[in-house]
């Protein structure tokens, strides 16, 4: 959606521009020389915008005003502000310094969120709303109309639906509890765009009629413009036949290459890195209860093959299964797993368990970005009951992955089968850049405790 990339492309600029012009002014303010200035203005700059980035600050899909917001914002500008500060320790350290970086701090975090105050006031009451036609009644249409519905800041109107030729004769009850109208006649399809000012056609039927509409207005199939929307694929069978077909064909043998490059390097700093955190872990478990730190446990990966993933043991001996696993259940709510040592709790929702996987991923087993590798035993019953399921492992598991960093932990089928569509998403889109991204959010959640 053009507006959508325009919104976030002027809020980027904006804060570029903030971070920039305030580190100068505080700077020059301070009276700093002028290649310390320069040097302060980039890092500033360029941390502050990979934080905002990381904290979700350009999901305009998902903009609102929020308590949390605004401590996350404050909280990003802090974090924004350590790259130069440690600059300023080594090359400086004066009482100015500490001035100059507190003064930074609340002048960029006071104009950011006033800037993000204003567009929130813009984005619900000013601007205007896109009409939207949606092309069919199935329940494709459906699952789009509670998109729309359900993200305000799409600024997007449903005007109503248009029944094709090949919708069943009766409507849905689940398209009429959108309370849209429906229009049964097609062939009028051109009068319905005039004379509601239609803005957006969402096609999820194909039909002839198709061509009566302007060539001004903007056209979406349903799975694009679902793609668009959500960060996640639309799975049903002629999805998933089109991502076969793009994953058969667009094969990169530089990409494998890249890839693996990537895989090795950073499985190798991230061991590096964290051994003397590993390091304590493991000796910590071992004194709880004098059990083995390092634990295995079988995954699937790339082709459904199976494969002893490492980890560092965070639950008691011997008490790995599930208590509801003879009952149906697979996972358990990690808040209140009685089976994971207390003091590892933090240790898991750091990932600092999953470090060992690096192992895995040296060896070719796993990727740093991909789906999650499952436990084997739980793949046997997710493949039974969620459509497509093994289609995750076309490509290798990963450490972390779209999926994780935007679903988390699940332990219900239907939180599967979303994470499912995120992983889908990222087969479709994969790219270098993009996985790098991705791991650095990963780490950024990772060590706030965020990362379920």
């Amino acid at each position: 959606m053009n507006t959508i990339s325009r919104s976030v492309f002027t809020m980027f600029l904006f804060d570029l521009t903030v971070l920039s012009i305030s580190t100068f002014f505080w700077a020059l303010f301070f009276d700093y020389s002028k290649i310390s200035i320069l040097i302060l203005c980039i890092l500033t700059t360029i941390t502050g915008l990979i934080v905002l980035y990381l904290k979700g600050n350009y999901k305009i899909r998902e903009f609102n005003i929020t308590v949390k917001n605004t401590y996350l914002l404050f909280e990003g500008m802090v974090l924004a502000h350590v790259v130069p500060s440690v600059y300023l320790l080594i090359f400086s350290a004066t009482v100015k310094d500490s001035v100059f970086i507190i003064s930074n701090i609340l002048t960029t975090f006071a104009v950011l969120r006033l800037y993000r105050i204003f567009f929130h006031l813009y984005l619900f009451k000013v601007k205007k709303e896109k009409n939207v036609l949606i092309l069919g009644t199935d329940e494709r249409a459906k699952i789009i109309a509670d998109e729309i519905q359900n993200k305000y800041a799409l600024k997007m109107h449903i005007v109503g639906f248009v029944r094709t030729g090949k919708d069943p004769d009766e409507i849905d009850d689940c398209i009429q509890d959108n309370k849209v109208p429906v229009y049964d006649n097609p062939q009028k399809l051109k009068e319905i765009i005039e004379q509601y000012g239609i803005d957006v056609v969402v096609i999820s039927e194909p039909d002839e009629n198709i061509f009566q509409i302007p060539r001004d207005i903007q056209i979406c199939k349903i799975p694009d413009f679902y793609e668009m929307v959500t960060g996640k694929y639309y799975i049903d069978d002629e999805t998933m036949t089109d991502l076969y077909y793009h994953y058969l064909t667009h094969r990169s043998r530089v990409y494998d290459f890249c890839k693996r490059a990537y895989d090795i390097i950073a499985a190798l700093i991230i061991l590096i890195v964290t051994l003397p955190i590993t390091g304590f872990t493991a000796l910590r478990i071992w004194l709880t209860d004098h059990g083995n730190p390092l634990f295995t446990q079988t995954r699937i990966g790339i082709d459904q093959k199976e494969f002893k993933c490492y980890k560092l043991r965070t639950m008691w001996a011997n008490d790995y299964v599930p208590k509801n696993l003879q009952k149906g259940g697979y996972a358990e709510n990690q808040d209140v797993d009685d089976r994971v040592i207390p003091w590892c709790k933090f240790v898991r929702k750091a990932r600092f368990d999953e470090i060992p996987q690096m192992i895995n991923i040296l060896k070719g087993e796993m990727s740093i970005v991909g789906p999650r590798a499952e436990w084997s035993e739980v793949v046997k019953i997710y493949k039974e009951q969620i459509p497509y399921y093994n289609c995750r492992t076309w490509i290798k598991t990963g450490w972390t992955g779209w999926a994780q960093i935007n679903q988390g932990h699940c332990i219900n089928n239907d939180d599967i089968a979303k994470k499912l569509q995120y992983d889908m998403y990222y087969l479709k889109h994969r790219n270098i850049v993009w996985e790098i991204m991705i791991l650095i959010k990963a780490i950024f959640m990772a060590l706030g405790g965020r990362h379920d």
